[in-house]
């Protein structure tokens, strides 16, 4: 009986030598593995170099990542390398891919989203600011064409607090003077006159600017 015990737990100690031994020749393979995987990737990109810049500002615009796009163009403009003729050959490529994809198939908001990513990182970029510029008007004719007048305004405002663009300042001008034609048809000369003040210093179109001095004569004449 003794003897039959002593053979159970040699039995028992050798199967958990076995499992130990096995564990650790796990552990080792799974940290060979770990090592080689860790030495198998490729090095970090250094981004203050032109070179690393360039990989990854291609990468993101090739991925329509305009998050990382417009972080990494902000990077460019910050180090005065918006001239060279590489980076300004990735942001106009993307930049042209933006307005074909979406702007020009119609897909205004999403032309406007990302055009306002890269601008509110970039406003000193030209081309993002100009294609937002451009979707704020389209958007602005199109609410303009439907009535909605204070959207149309807000539209319009928008580019002219970017800077002054006769996109914005036409709309503009197209809503008061659209507001003033009211006025004078309800016989309301004090609102078509205070119109007439706001929007008077505008520099907008002859055409817009003749409109204005007509309804100016007509404010003039009595009831």
């Amino acid at each position: 009986m003794i003897i039959m015990v002593s053979k159970n737990y040699l039995v028992l100690i050798t199967l958990v030598c076995g499992v130990l031994a096995g564990a650790v020749v796990f552990w080792n393979l799974n940290r060979q593995t770990e090592t080689e995987t860790e030495t198998e990737k490729e090095p970090e990109i250094d981004l203050s170099t032109k070179e690393g810049l360039l990989v990854v500002l291609k990468d993101a615009g090739q991925e329509e990542d305009y998050e990382n796009f417009a972080k990494y163009l902000k990077m460019v403009y910050q180090k005065q390398w918006d001239g060279d003729k590489d980076f300004v050959g990735i942001e106009s490529a993307f930049y042209m891919k933006i307005t074909e994809n979406y702007f020009d198939k119609g897909d205004t908001d999403k032309a406007l989203e990302i055009s306002t990513i890269i601008y509110d990182e970039v406003p000193q970029g030209w081309r993002f600011r100009y294609l937002r510029i451009r979707c704020l008007e389209k958007l602005g004719r199109d609410a303009f064409n439907q009535e909605d007048l204070a959207k149309a305004e807000e539209y319009a405002m928008t580019i002219l607090y970017m800077m002054y663009r006769p996109e914005g300042a036409n709309l503009l001008a197209d809503i008061y003077i659209r507001k003033i034609e009211a006025d004078l048809a309800a016989n309301d000369k004090i609102s078509a006159l205070n119109n007439l003040n706001y929007i008077w210093d505008y520099e907008v179109s002859p055409d817009r600017r003749q409109k204005l001095e007509e309804l100016k004569l007509q404010t003039e004449q009595p009831i």
